[in-house]
């Protein structure tokens, strides 16, 4: 809702592998996944993304209830665009989002 509000359009995945078939029928611009997923985690659909071709551009924000370096570190090295802990401040989050987001595409 605070997404929207902020402009931007969502559409939600109940886990990884919806969220992969989601991301492969419309390119998203931007992807923003839990780290804690049922399936596959957040950091290795993170992974499974930047291993794609097709996906491999598009940036990826990270939201987790783990506040440890371990995680982060990780999340780094795989490439994600943006990391931010739970629980959540919405004006941190529209910012990594935000700043995730090519220029043009800013909403």
């Amino acid at each position: 809702m605070h997404l929207n509000a902020s402009g931007f359009t969502v559409r939600v995945a109940a886990d990884a592998t919806e969220a992969i078939k989601t991301i492969l029928e419309d390119l998203p611009d931007l992807i923003l996944s839990d780290v804690n997923m049922p399936y596959l985690d957040g950091l290795e659909l993170l992974q499974a993304l930047k291993g794609d071709e097709l996906t491999a551009k598009v940036p990826v924000v990270l939201l987790t209830g783990r506040n440890d370096d371990e995680t982060y570190i990780r999340a780094t090295q795989l490439g994600a665009a943006g990391y931010v802990t739970k629980p959540v401040k919405l004006d941190e989050l529209l910012g990594a989002l935000k700043r995730a987001l090519p220029a043009a595409l800013k909403p």
